[in-house]
């Protein structure tokens, strides 16, 4: 019983995988990609830390969201929008 033996040589090439929507990304432009949303995100937290930032009328001292009165004088703090 002799069997054939196979050598790399005689096996086909494995056939190029085609993208199912015919796009694609080097792995570069993966990375900008994931720069620039990371940046994007980024921005939206800030802006939205800011918008919610309380600042008080007569020290002026920044103070948490969370406070109705300055951490420092005591007096009402009014929103920064």
């Amino acid at each position: 019983m002799n069997q054939p033996t196979l050598s790399l040589e005689g096996q086909p090439a494995k056939p190029k995988v085609e993208s199912p929507t015919g796009f694609f990304l080097q792995p570069w432009q993966k990375g900008i990609l994931l720069v620039v949303i990371l940046g994007i995100l980024y921005l939206r937290i800030l802006r939205r830390k800011q918008a919610k930032t309380q600042i008080c009328s007569h020290c002026g001292k920044k103070n948490p969201p969370h406070q109705s009165n300055c951490q420092k004088c005591a007096a009402p703090l009014m929103r920064v929008d």
